[in-house]
């Protein structure tokens, strides 16, 4: 007896366990969507907390349709008829996001996007082809959800004055998930050659190309290009002519920034009521950069160059002020995949005064003015910067090809003869490029 009363509680609980059936995932609905939901037992009544978000509708004794009428959420029930608890569930209505989507596959017919809601916030998943793409599409998101964006600036600064670089602003719309992913990340290669001249060289030069074929001039100068003129310079070898400074080869990832620095730091001591401070100032040949690759044709580069040095003018027997010389130039230009642009014009002069005498006799009064030469050196350079934008990708290290490293002797250099390698000879050399040119 016992044991059946025990049986029939035990049924009745499983029972009332399934009848009173609790989900407790959330319903997500956008605004104009329906959800039609479905029980075993007979719909006796059904309550919801927000009709203004969120009303139904009673299809049948089993089906009941939610559907969503403005953002925010509810929650309801479903009773049966004996007023048991069937469905208890919570219902959230978001922004319909149809205009959305249909505004993407319009404007990038070629991305593989999808937008979906995840509680309150809008979550972006799929692929593309570029960064910038993808930055064109977040911000189209954030923008017809009425987002406010949280910008942060790029800039550059130029002793007291900034400059913003509007092409590298970063926008950020709370709310909105990027999970979008770029198939390839594009990098730009920049080769930077950066030059002294003489002023007159580039005059001089034309001159030089114009005595060879008269009459073609025009024709040969125009065709001359900007890394010829560095080859020039290399191959003169002579400093009073002109001098290649640096060349510096920096790749950077579409979207960031850059910098490079050949110099040193000078100390500067101020020294306020008894207290001494030093602070360091970097000088030399310093470089940055910002690139962002706009598609597969154009590439937008902004670039600071500059180039300083240490300035003994102001340098006596009773004061040693440091100084620095510096020519700088910013620009922003767009090229397409290898092409090439030059800066010039940032000119320079210094004079030197030198003083040649006769010992002794040099410095008798009056008489000596006769064994005394004052002659005064002005020098004008002009600075040239040659900079060339190329859209490269990484490779696998069994790609790069080191050279050959082979003992040579000097007849064989002088006669030009060629010398054959013993295996043994060739695998020695390959040990020693493995260890970074060390051998143990």
């Amino acid at each position: 007896m016992n044991n059946n009363y025990i049986i029939r509680w035990i049924l009745a609980l499983m029972m009332l366990f399934m009848c009173q059936v609790a989900i407790a995932r959330v319903i997500n609905l956008a605004e104009g969507d329906a959800r039609s939901i479905s029980t075993k037992q007979e719909i006796g009544s059904v309550f919801i907390s927000n009709p203004d978000v969120a009303d139904y509708q009673v299809i049948d004794e089993n089906k009941v349709v939610f559907f969503g009428r403005q953002t925010g959420s509810a929650s309801f029930m479903i009773f049966d008829k004996d007023g048991n608890t069937v469905i208890s569930n919570k219902l959230v209505v978001n922004k319909s996001l149809v205009h959305i989507e249909q505004q993407i596959a319009l404007r990038y017919p070629d991305a593989d996007v999808s937008i979906y809601n995840l509680g309150e916030q809008a979550v972006l998943s799929g692929t593309v082809s570029s960064e910038k793409i993808k930055e064109d599409i977040y911000r189209l998101t954030g923008e017809l959800l009425g987002k406010d964006a949280e910008i942060t600036d790029v800039s550059w600064r130029l002793g007291d004055e900034e400059y913003e670089m509007e092409f590298m602003r970063r926008y950020r719309y709370p709310g909105v998930v990027d999970n979008i992913e770029v198939k390839t990340t594009k990098q730009v290669n920049v080769k930077i050659s950066i030059a002294e001249v003489s002023h007159t060289f580039l005059e001089e030069f034309g001159i030089e190309i114009g005595t060879v074929s008269p009459g073609v001039f025009v024709d040969q100068l125009t065709s001359f290009s900007a890394d010829d003129i560095i080859s020039v310079i290399t191959a003169i070898g002579d400093d009073r002519v002109g001098q290649v400074l640096a060349e510096p080869n920096l790749s950077v990832i579409s979207g960031e920034t850059a910098s490079f620095l050949a110099g040193g730091e000078i100390p500067v001591v101020t020294v306020i009521d008894g207290s001494t401070d030093v602070e360091y100032r970097e000088y030399g040949i310093r470089l940055e950069l910002m690139a962002k690759v706009l598609n597969d044709e154009k590439i937008k580069l902004s670039m600071m160059p500059e180039v300083s040095a240490l300035d003994n003018q102001y340098q006596n027997d009773n004061f040693d002020l440091p100084a620095l010389r510096t020519r700088r130039a910013r620009t922003t230009v767009e090229l397409g995949d290898g092409q090439s642009f030059v800066l010039a014009g940032l000119l320079s002069t210094e004079e030197r005064e030198e003083l040649r005498r006769i010992p002794y006799i040099g410095d008798i009064p009056v008489l000596g003015a006769l064994f005394r030469k004052t002659a005064t050196e002005r020098t004008k350079t002009e600075l040239i910067i040659v900079a060339t934008v190329n859209l490269v990708q990484p490779i696998h290290p069994n790609q790069v090809q080191l050279p050959t490293i082979h003992k040579t002797y000097n007849l064989n250099r002088w006669l030009g003869l060629s010398t054959d390698y013993p295996k043994a000879s060739e695998e020695f050399v390959n040990q020693i490029l493995a260890a970074g040119g060390f051998k143990k």
